[in-house]
């Protein structure tokens, strides 16, 4: 005898409730919807088809999840077909929300502050969308995608980190309509060794305003604490990258960076498990302005 097939139901977080009961309650194709208030927990999923939502109060705003630096991750996900959104993430150690290891993440209309390394991070994904999410405040990269195949992050807004945007060793991402400000960098593409993905290619950054990027770099450790304030876009040893259709300016060391990992003097030699040269990139049609104007020694 068979179970019958799960009907997809909603399931609200109760009063007195924790988000973690409830998403524990949950089946795949289910949504859980949290209700306005502020949560002091770290959440986990590993079951795949699962939507999980804030309710907005009548102003708009997100609910709150605030680790209030006690707790590592905000939400941590690896089921497949996983979407998060309406949600803001404040004051977590390691990262506002993770997902690891899924096929189809859809992470949407989140805030997140002060959540130590990443705001949000998709990690050896496929097929991610991450759409109106602003991170302030994180050590490393406020939207990070790392080692993901057919990634696009637009409509977002980073300011007031070290890296702004970074895609790494991932490949066909695409980068659009984004506001990055006030970060050390950015925007930035990188491939770096020692990871199970071995390529940077195919990245699209377009259309995006890139401007004012000269914050001092407060990263606690990480290939980033390496990049000098004042960088518009850099493209470390990334392949077949096109950046056009940006305005890129008032960023004090330079506009757009291409380098090689054999020339930050980070890696040794025998390290370098991927091609460390940056071949076949395409830079055209970006509106660049006052971009160089004091370098960082």
């Amino acid at each position: 005898q068979t179970a019958a097939p799960h009907a997809p139901m909603t399931i609200t977080v109760q009063p007195g409730e924790t988000i973690q009961a409830a998403v524990d309650r949950a089946q795949p194709g289910d949504t859980v919807l949290i209700p306005f208030g502020t949560y002091h927990e770290s959440v986990a999923a590993d079951i795949s088809d699962l939507t999980v939502e804030g309710i907005t109060n009548q102003a708009g705003d997100f609910p709150v999840l605030d680790g209030e630096f006690k707790l590592a991750d905000g939400f941590v996900a690896s089921g497949n077909n996983f979407a998060l959104g309406k949600l803001a993430f404040k004051n977590y150690t390691d990262n506002g929300v993770l997902v690891e290891g899924a096929t189809g993440v859809h992470l949407y209309d989140l805030y997140a502050e002060r959540v130590g390394t990443y705001g949000v991070y998709p990690v050896r994904s496929t097929n991610v969308l991450v759409e109106r999410v602003e991170v302030t405040g994180v050590e490393d990269a406020g939207i990070y995608v790392g080692q993901s195949e057919n990634a696009i992050v637009r409509d977002c807004l980073a300011y007031g980190n070290v890296a702004g945007i970074e895609l790494e060793n991932t490949l066909n991402g695409e980068v659009t309509n984004c506001h990055a400000y006030d970060n050390t960098a950015g925007v930035l593409v990188f491939v770096l060794p020692q990871l199970t993905s071995k390529i940077s290619s195919n990245t699209r950054i377009h259309d995006n305003l890139i401007e004012n990027n000269n914050r001092e770099n407060f990263a606690r450790g990480g290939v980033v604490r390496f990049v000098p304030p004042g960088i518009g876009v850099l493209l470390l040893g990334a392949d077949n990258a096109a950046v056009y259709n940006n305005v890129i300016k008032d960023n004090k060391t330079g506009g757009i960076g291409i380098y090689s990992l054999t020339r930050t003097g980070v890696f040794e030699p025998n390290e370098l498990d991927v091609g460390p040269m940056p071949e076949g990139n395409k830079i055209f049609g970006n509106t660049m302005i006052n971009n160089g104007y004091d370098p960082d020694t």
